[in-house]
């Protein structure tokens, strides 16, 4: 579980995340695994909101950052 809050620290996540459920479903994973896990999590938000990003711009509405969260989806 320590590894896991080191690693989301950063990471706006939702309001319902059960980090203690991730982290008995994550048992037996070491440091580089919950890493990955962590980035894929990150990634499935970015790809939630890909639609709504215009690459053309050279930054990111902050609203649409905003809105990003990590979910337990």
């Amino acid at each position: 579980m320590e590894i896991l809050i080191i690693l989301i620290t950063n990471m706006k996540l939702a309001y319902d995340i059960d980090l203690e459920a991730i982290a008995k479903e994550s048992h037996g994973y070491n440091g580089a695994d919950l890493a990955s896990l962590i980035v894929e999590a990150a990634m499935q938000c970015i790809c939630q909101k890909i639609a709504f990003i215009d690459i053309d711009e050279d930054e990111i509405d902050s609203k649409l950052l905003n809105s990003m969260s990590v979910t337990n989806d």
